[in-house]
């Protein structure tokens, strides 16, 4: 008995690890997971609003408008995507993007939204100076969003290299250096966010995540 539990927890542990690591291994996008808790963790909470938004329009549920509604749900985070609340920002964007995606019958578009978002992407540079790429890319995507919503007009798809930066960050002694990371991060998370915005509409019904 005992060897047969075993047998099934390292199976499940195997499944976990399998999955994260396809979203690893996805073409053009991989490697910025790899790099950034905040795209990670959007990639999660895609595929998890997703899936539950599917499955509660075709159960003849009513639309969850709150973040509580949606406890429960598996983030599948672990400690090497890097810190626990960045992650968790991502996830809840992720959230609200699939779930309305999945309860209104859209196409499941994360993949391609990251893969626009991580054109021409390069490794962050090392050290403290990744967080700076992920506060960019949290603040660019809340930026993205409310830009996409308003301005109905504009492609879907947005080009990162045309995309400005407005950083926020004080002078620091490698302020030039800092500055890139986090402007890396702005315009590629402004580009997710955009698509998102763009995508739900200011007239659709969204699950308002936690900020």
């Amino acid at each position: 008995m005992v060897r047969i539990l075993t047998f099934i927890l390292a199976g499940s542990c195997w499944i976990a690890a399998f999955a994260q690591d396809t979203h690893l291994r996805e073409p053009a996008s991989g490697i910025m997971l790899a790099h950034s808790a905040f795209a990670h963790g959007y990639r999660h909470g895609y595929e998890e609003g997703y899936h539950a938004g599917n499955i509660d329009i075709n159960m003849g549920r009513v639309l969850r408008t709150r973040p509580e509604e949606c406890r429960g749900l598996n983030s599948g985070y672990s400690s090497q995507f890097g810190p626990r609340a960045v992650f968790d920002k991502g996830f809840h964007a992720g959230l609200r993007a699939g779930y309305s995606d999945g309860y209104r019958g859209k196409t499941f578009r994360a993949v391609q939204a990251l893969r626009a978002a991580s054109a021409a992407y390069k490794e962050p540079l090392p050290g403290p100076y990744a967080r700076y790429f992920d506060q960019g890319f949290s603040l660019g995507y809340n930026d993205g969003f409310d830009h996409g919503g308003a301005a109905s007009a504009s492609p879907a798809e947005l080009d990162v290299r045309l995309v400005g930066c407005k950083s926020p960050l004080p002078p620091t002694p490698n302020s030039l250096t800092v500055r890139e990371s986090y402007c890396e991060g702005y315009r590629r998370g402004f580009v997710l966010g955009h698509a998102d915005g763009f995508t739900l509409g200011p007239a659709s019904a969204r699950l308002e995540a936690s900020k």
